[in-house]
């Protein structure tokens, strides 16, 4: 398969994942009830429940993070030549230096979320 039919396929399925992100983050806000009931079942929701969607929910998270990763290797040279024409000589320290901060806010979230 040559690069443009990746860059589309890549791009179908982004499309999916965060619209599937984006309407089950709405869910589970505002439709799929908390708690349960006094000795019996938790709540459904089509079936599922709030937990059930929530594990989705981050399967899919996953998923889009995955295929992200794919669309920027696919469009890594695009990355560089604009970071070249915005950022001029430094732009290999500035990509490292968002990279990097990037990767720190994800830790610390993951850390902070913990306690």
């Amino acid at each position: 398969m040559d690069k443009n039919r990746w860059l589309y396929v890549t791009g179908t399925l982004l499309f999916v994942a965060f619209s599937t992100l984006a309407v089950l983050g709405f869910l589970l806000k505002f439709a799929i009830p908390h708690g349960g009931r006094f000795g019996g079942a938790p709540p459904t929701f089509l079936g599922l429940t709030r937990h059930d969607w929530a594990d989705f929910h981050g399967m899919v998270g996953i998923l889009f993070i995955c295929l992200a990763v794919i669309h920027i290797v696919l469009n890594w040279k695009w990355v560089v030549q604009s970071s070249k024409r915005y950022l001029g000589d430094n732009w290999q320290k500035a990509l490292w230096a968002v990279g990097t901060s990037w990767v720190l806010v994800l830790f610390l979230g993951y850390l902070f979320s913990r306690f």
